[in-house]
């Protein structure tokens, strides 16, 4: 190809390709990726939301042609079209925070190539003179550094407000005081994940408020240094950042957990990014059922339904048996939370069904949903759907499929068994429900489950039985023992 006259000047030729004069350079291969990606996370949304191709384009005054071309990843658009989609599809500002990341992975592309080219030319200018100098200058940019054309450039990854000041409203600090960035070894992503599951146990045993100091402590000290060495995005740069995004997913759960539900959405957001850069699709739909549970607390039940439909529908063809299951669990709880009776029956048969299928090798996420977890989702759907029989077999059956170090889950369950006797008029039953709650609470710091032991106790107040009497005994001391968290637990309640 010939050079041009001008010596060369960079400049964008089209979407996909850069020219240097001497050469045409194509987006990095991860741009490309990324944008048919976005394209298919857009177009799980819309399909999530129930919107055509021509709603969709109607909504955001684009063509359906451009929302087609876009959901393949054929046609670049404006932030502006990702904002719009965001608005129309109620994502949170999902979409627009993947197109930026994605662009300014390409800025740094750009950048590098056109220092790259630089050195290059300098190197033949040199050579004239002196032969030698030519391969040394051939591959270093204008630091003198060696070149990395990164297919993922995570240290530009836009954590949020909070992040970029330097504090985030629970108080924790998001300096990295720990070691110097240095060049990722496998061992740091065992050591990671081997945290990562330890966390996780203490969570499981003692609830989101013994476990998420520890966490997001690691989190923003132990972890900034390994992400600021991620320029390469190779298998084992992708693995680092897989761990630490269900890391972030860990510790949104946590958050939520302890009533500090800002923090939550803060860190399952950052869980949902670092996903999405990895393509992890699988967890990041996790996260999307974690953000579909949270919303049906908050009442937020359209929501709730939104974020579960499109987790199946991004992982749809790749979901494992186990995924399925979890996913369609989740669902139906969202169907049930909004009355919808036979959306939630047919989303429960899906994840009976994909329960029969679940074989004994884990995850790769980590991901532990078994039986016990379908049938604790059935209880819960169940209860919300009025249909009490049903919804305390279900509760009896999980929590015999309770793992013994789970307090939490224990508790949980236990609690959706008491509310259905109770409001079966099973007084006694439910009281004795309760007990097993009060006894799994004290070893936790779990403001649901407190939550839980109190409106069990306000619900119960009015009955005279013994049994009763022995719960409200047992209910009051662990509340007053547990102090401010138990109240504040009790009043959201």
């Amino acid at each position: 190809m010939a050079s041009n006259s001008g010596g060369g000047n960079l400049r964008q030729c089209a979407d996909s390709e850069l020219s240097t004069g001497d050469f045409v350079v194509k987006e990095p291969e991860a741009t490309e990726m990324a944008r048919r990606a976005l394209g298919a996370e857009l177009a799980a949304y819309r399909s999530a939301a129930g919107f055509s191709q021509a709603r969709l384009a109607q909504l955001t005054s684009y063509s359906r042609s451009t929302i087609a071309n876009v959901e393949t990843g054929r046609q670049k658009v404006p932030r502006a079209f990702w904002e719009r989609a965001d608005t129309a599809l109620r994502t949170g500002g999902v979409l627009a925070g993947a197109h930026d990341e994605m662009e300014a992975s390409l800025r740094l592309h750009r950048q590098a190539t056109a220092r790259e080219f630089g050195a290059a030319r300098r190197a033949r200018a040199r050579s004239a003179d002196d032969p030698a100098n030519a391969h040394a200058l051939e591959h270093e940019n204008d630091d003198g550094q060696s070149l990395h054309l990164d297919l993922l450039d995570l240290r530009r990854i836009d954590l949020g407000p909070d992040a970029r000041s330097g504090q985030i409203e629970d108080g924790y600090t998001d300096a990295a005081e720990g070691p110097s960035a240095r060049r990722v070894h496998p061992g740091d992503v065992i050591r990671l994940r081997g945290m990562c599951e330890q966390l996780k146990d203490i969570d499981n045993a003692h609830g989101g408020g013994a476990a998420l100091p520890m966490t997001m402590w690691y989190l923003r000290h132990e972890t900034p240094p390994l992400l600021s060495d991620v320029t390469s995005g190779g298998p084992l740069d992708r693995a680092l950042i897989d761990v630490i995004a269900l890391f972030w997913l860990d510790a949104g759960w946590m958050a939520y957990d302890a009533a500090e539900q800002q923090l939550a959405t803060q860190n399952f957001t950052r869980a949902l990014r670092l996903a999405h850069d990895v393509g992890d699709r699988l967890l990041g739909a996790r996260v999307l059922a974690a953000l579909s549970h949270q919303a049906i607390y908050h009442g937020h039940v359209r929501h709730a339904i939104d974020y579960a439909q499109a987790a199946r529908a991004a992982t749809r063809i790749i979901a494992t048996p186990r995924t399925v299951a979890m996913l369609a669990a989740m669902e139906a709880c969202a169907h049930a939370a909004a009355g919808d009776v036979a959306s939630c029956y047919t989303a429960l048969g899906e994840a009976e069904q994909a329960v029969t299928l679940i074989r004994a090798q884990p995850e790769p996420q980590g991901l532990d949903f078994d039986e016990g977890g379908y049938w604790g989702h059935a209880a819960r759907a169940y209860r919300d759907l009025g249909r009490l029989a049903e919804a305390e077999q279900c509760a009896q059956k999980s929590v015999g499929l309770c793992l013994p170090a789970h307090s939490r889950t224990r508790a949980q369950r236990y609690a959706i068994h008491a509310a259905a006797h109770l409001r079966m008029g099973e007084i006694d039953a439910a009281a004795a429900a309760g007990e097993h709650v009060v006894r799994e609470a004290w070893n936790l710091h779990s403001s649901h489950v407190f939550g839980e032991v109190a409106k069990l106790a306000r619900e119960l107040a009015g009955y005279k039985t013994p049994v009763a009497a022995d719960f409200l005994d047992q209910a009051r001391e662990l509340l007053e023992a547990r102090g401010s968290q138990a109240t504040s637990a009790a009043t959201r309640s």
